[in-house]
């Protein structure tokens, strides 16, 4: 039996690369305009006509093409274009920076594993935006060894190595995102984050006025340390 030539070898591995990008494209391409519709709760709940989060765009880049490749950044289309709005709100003030998303949920929504929620389309999870010994912004690396960021571990003080946590730009997203969360027929329900970042997160320029979102801050530790990732539930607002 023949070894593969280089060449083969070089086309395959090439293959592997383009081929998850050019799917994770083709389903922002080919997704319809249809109105969303969220039943349930995020943690037992369906979506109808859930929207694929685009893979990059102003301010933001996914955390894998092979995870958006396969699905797994569909969110209520309200809840899309929030995110959205808020990620260029943010990069317009703070040259540099891009946020990297994480997972959010698949197109009909349903049991997401390994995640206990993320089942209604109304759940997205943002790694942390960082900043480089030299005080440049940087994003969470995201590998298949570190579990596509969500293995990454930080110290109390939100630090590793000389990477630190933004909190001051996390805020400014967390304050985009109820701004333009309100706009589209929505509120920030949740926000879960590591407890012993809370405080960081509410002294920094930007978190002194985040004001009554605070409130929606979770204070107590839950299943898993949110510590790379923060993890953000919205909620649909009544209509009057």
């Amino acid at each position: 039996m023949r070894r593969p030539s280089l060449k083969r070898l070089a086309l395959a591995a090439g293959l592997l690369f383009v081929g998850p990008v050019v799917v994770a494209h083709g389903r922002v391409w080919l997704d319809g305009a249809a109105p969303s519709e969220s039943a349930g709760s995020p943690a037992q709940g369906r979506l109808v006509h859930g929207h694929p989060l685009p893979p990059t765009g102003p301010g933001h880049v996914t955390y894998s093409y092979l995870g958006a490749s396969l699905g797994r950044q569909y969110v209520h289309g309200a809840v899309r274009d929030a995110l959205l709005d808020a990620f260029a709100a943010v990069a317009a003030e703070r040259p540099g920076r891009r946020f990297v998303v994480g997972e959010t949920g698949h197109r009909r929504g349903g049991p997401f594993w390994p995640h206990r929620t993320h089942q209604n389309g109304l759940s997205a999870d943002i790694f942390v935006p960082l900043r480089d010994g030299a005080g440049r912004p940087e994003g969470v690396a995201t590998y298949p060894w570190n579990k596509l960021g969500y293995g990454l571990e930080f110290d109390a003080q939100g630090r590793r190595g000389d990477l630190t946590i933004d909190f001051d730009d996390l805020a400014r997203l967390l304050s985009a995102l109820d701004e333009k969360a309100r706009s589209r027929g929505l509120r920030v329900q949740r926000i879960i984050l590591a407890p012993e970042y809370v405080p960081l997160l509410l002294a920094s320029p930007a978190g002194r006025a985040l004001g009554p979102l605070s409130g929606a801050i979770l204070r107590r530790q839950v299943w898993v340390r949110h510590d790379e990732h923060v993890h953000i539930d919205f909620a649909l607002r009544a209509r009057r």
